[in-house]
């Protein structure tokens, strides 16, 4: 192509941007103008061509007229036209002054992680050497670590920082960097590690008096916020300061399992899944809508390398603002509890309950807690709290942790094929656990196999005496899985050996020959799947196992190997990390219930949290 050719494809495209960013009231009067007449606009000589330059001639010397704009449909909302030309110099140069980077120092103490140096016999020559090398190694030694945070309200003593509590956590010392390089000391104010938010406090009194009253943020509404829309981040990545990245966001709703320091964070079920690139050293810092208000405090990346690949993911406004703002004020949350644990039912698990309705099926009763005392009963099926059905954006967690403390509410369960409405009153989760009624640990037993049959894949056993002594169940009742064969479909179920099979489609079992009798029944109801309430670590789990996938017994066993080998690859690797430097977490796996490694991924059949929320 001749450059002649190509100087007049670029005028070309670069006009055609232009009119196509351009405000709507802008594109609106040069329509009605280009309406009544045909304008003809004069390329500018040289290379000073202006953007909204159009040539009057082509190749060939012929006229070139502009063609009428027809008038562009007006999009509902504010910002809906956003000049992009311009950049976000605007909104980065109002909200920069209010975001921190956040320093801490953390001091590891190897002799805590357990392990003992290896041992010799005396006068080894070994001896000496070992002893000054383990002697080295297990000296306490300081790690410094970097993260976001920002300021969210402050005046003339003192600053609140929020930021996220994998942070912060175990911080010996705290230090907070703002935007004109200012260090300031900052404590612990308080902490949610269901929702992994923290907040920060600062002194301000040491700064010159016309500076004390620090910049703060506002918040802004994730819940109008839609998919598509423009939004920042704003961060400290790899510690390198303050950082501006723009992107869109790609989702809303994503139910992750964030890992905390005590549990994995069970609250926060629709993170913002945004394309704005953060890294390592962005946890904490907020994700901003066009204007300049904080919809989101990014908390972690979805990488297979550490680095990012354009999938982040943000707690939203909605749930942040209400945990901040109680934080804040007293120093704590406070959030409703009934007292039960459940698991979302998802559509597998309503086919083989005969239901059509989604919900939250209770899988314990806390003792003495609202639940039991309203007549709640395992294995009920949560349809409506409050007036509220329960459903992919109306999780039953969220619903009564925003509910007043001391409400009677109306709940509304499904009991064996039979909707019956229930009174509850909402009791304060913080306060039932304090008094030791909510469990948040594991607990791990031995497994001694005796009796054992096979169902669909699985061996089964009669709890041996030895795990009922060490039960905090006084009469514990189900059967134990010794073993699971590597073309059972319990093991595409993800259950595991160890296992406690308590109830089979909402019918209890007390022996292996229950659990054998009422599969066959199943199968003979032409049942697609089979619903399994399973106590693990002495947490209950439900799951479904599909009918048709039982075991070919005849399949070759390369393939039997191939598919355990694709079963555990999913755990050996966590694809989603909160996004702080390597350095902070040390190379530390985080464990599940049953000390293997634990997967951190998006709620999904393939991939599930392996603790069932505590409501």
């Amino acid at each position: 192509m001749s450059s002649k050719n190509t100087k007049l494809s670029s005028i070309i495209k670069t006009s055609l941007l232009c009119l196509s960013l351009a405000p709507a009231s802008a594109v609106h009067a040069n329509a009605a103008k280009q309406q009544k007449e045909a304008v003809v606009v004069q390329a500018a000589p040289g290379n000073a061509v202006p953007t909204t330059a159009v040539p009057t001639t082509d190749i060939n010397n012929k006229p070139i007229l502009c063609q009428p704009i027809q008038p562009q449909p007006t999009l509902p909302g504010p910002g809906a036209f956003f000049d992009i030309s311009k950049g976000f110099s605007s909104i980065a140069e109002a909200t920069l002054p209010a975001v921190v980077n956040v320093a801490t120092t953390q001091v590891l103490d190897p002799k805590n992680k357990g392990g003992d140096s290896p041992q010799f016999a005396p006068g080894s020559p070994f001896e000496e050497f070992f002893k000054d090398f383990f002697d080295q190694m297990e000296r306490p030694r300081k790690v410094q670590s970097l993260g976001s945070g920002f300021i969210i309200r402050s005046d003339a003593q003192k600053a609140y920082i929020v930021t996220n509590y994998h942070v912060i956590a175990d911080a010996k010392k705290i230090s907070i960097f703002l935007n004109d390089k200012t260090e300031l000391e900052a404590t612990v104010h308080a902490y949610d590690d269901r929702t992994d938010l923290a907040v920060l406090k600062v002194n301000t009194e040491s700064l010159p008096e016309n500076k004390r009253t620090l910049p703060a943020l506002e918040w802004g509404n994730s819940d109008i916020s839609k998919v598509g829309e423009w939004v920042l981040a704003i961060g400290n990545p790899f510690g390198l300061g303050s950082t501006v990245t723009a992107g869109i966001i790609s989702t809303k709703g994503r139910e992750l399992a964030i890992p905390t320091k005590n549990q994995v964070s069970d609250y926060v079920d629709d993170f913002i899944q945004h394309s704005a690139q953060i890294n390592m050293g962005n946890s904490g810092g907020c994700l901003l809508n066009m204007e300049g208000k904080v919809i989101g405090i990014n908390t972690a990346i979805f990488s297979l390398s550490g680095g990012n690949v354009g999938i982040g993911f943000a707690i939203p406004s909605g749930i942040a603002q209400k945990t901040i703002n109680q934080l804040i004020e007293f120093g704590r949350t406070k959030r409703g509890w009934l007292g039960v644990r459940i698991q979302h039912l998802n559509d597998d698990m309503a086919e083989s309950l005969g239901l059509k309705v989604k919900g939250a099926i209770v899988g314990s009763v806390t003792p003495d807690g609202p639940a039991q005392k309203a007549g709640i009963l395992s294995g009920d099926v949560i349809l409506e709290f409050d007036g509220k059905q329960i459903s992919e954006n109306n999780r039953l967690s969220r619903l009564v942790g925003e509910t007043t403390i001391g409400k009677t509410c109306k709940i509304k369960v499904w009991r064996k094929g039979e909707e019956i409405t229930l009174d509850i009153t909402v009791g304060e989760f913080e306060d039932a656990l304090q008094k030791g009624k909510i469990e948040m640990g594991d607990k791990k037993s031995s497994i001694s196999p005796e009796q054992t049959v096979e169902v669909l894949g699985m061996k089964i056993s009669p709890i041996p005496n030895d795990i009922k002594e060490k039960s905090k169940q006084k009469d514990m009742k189900g059967v134990l899985v010794t073993n699971i064969s590597n073309t059972s479909p319990a093991l595409d179920a993800r259950m595991r050996p160890g296992d406690i099979i308590v109830e089979i489609n909402q019918k209890e079992i007390l022996t292996p020959k229950d659990l054998i009798d009422n599969v066959e029944a199943a199968k003979k109801a032409k049942r697609k799947n089979i619903l399994l309430l399973v106590m693990r670590n002495e947490e209950p789990h439900y799951f479904t196992i599909k009918l048709e996938d039982e075991p070919d017994q005849n399949k070759p066993k390369e393939d039997q190997q191939s598919k355990t080998d694709e079963a555990s690859a999913g755990n050996t690797q966590s694809p989603i990390a909160p996004s702080k430097p390597e350095s902070v977490q040390g190379g530390k796996d985080k464990a599940g219930p049953d000390g293997n490694k634990q997967s951190d991924v998006p709620d999904h059949p393939a991939n599930r949290p392996s603790t069932a929320p505590v409501t």
